[in-house]
């Protein structure tokens, strides 16, 4: 594994990458990371930014279920899922939502949701669900992103029905069961140095703590 690189390669034209500044044995919980990026013939498209340890645990965490049948698409979504989440968040009449704590509730569709990202008023959403039939599906999908504008935006802005009329998935993919293995094996690894260099670094945190005590005394 490439030390500055983590990549989830699914064909020879299209992958997930996420840049390192520094090498991973380097790396904590609260490390700064490039935004993680889907390279798609020969386009690079952001997924999610922030700090790569955390985005990746999520990805980790639904390629388990994904791997065990677990995100079988409810029978409501009977769509594309993300020109659905567009019209969810147009207007949630008629949509069918799940309780998520105190007095919350969100779109069933929300349970397959990986990463968002927004840049040059652009925003992508990425999910990864099981289809009817068992199989693991990647998609990465445009959002409306003119919801909420600075002045200087309003210039390029598209109304909601306008735009909704050119809406297409940027990626639909089927992750066979060895990639996403794969893949849940590179994460897997990823968060477990994570866990280790954050635990190395508290222990040294703490024995230095203690020596300036004992030498305060």
């Amino acid at each position: 594994m490439n030390p500055y690189k983590l990549s989830f390669q699914l064909n020879p034209k299209t992958q997930i990458v996420a840049d390192f500044n520094d090498p991973l044995c380097y790396i904590g919980w609260g490390y700064d990371f490039k935004p993680i990026v889907l390279i798609h013939n020969n386009t690079s498209i952001p997924l999610v930014s922030g700090p790569s340890s955390f985005n990746i645990r999520d990805l980790r965490d639904l390629l388990k279920k994904a791997l065990n049948n677990e995100l079988i698409l409810h029978k409501s979504i009977t769509s594309d899922i993300g020109y659905l989440c567009n019209k969810y968040h147009k207007s949630d009449k008629g949509f069918l939502t799940e309780h998520i704590g105190s007095n919350i509730y969100r779109w069933i569709g929300y349970k397959y949701f990986l990463w968002e990202e927004y840049e040059n008023r652009k925003r992508y959403m990425t999910w990864l669900y099981n289809d009817q039939n068992g199989n693991i599906i990647l998609e990465v999908t445009p959002s409306y992103p003119f919801s909420y504008l600075s002045k200087k935006e309003r210039a390029h802005y598209i109304p909601y029905k306008k735009w909704m009329l050119r809406y297409k998935p940027y990626l639909i993919a089927t992750l066979s069961r060895e990639t996403a293995q794969q893949w849940l094996e590179q994460a897997e690894y990823f968060v477990k140095t994570i866990e280790e260099n954050t635990e190395q670094w508290e222990k040294e945190a703490e024995l230095e703590k203690t020596l300036k005590l004992k030498v305060q005394k």
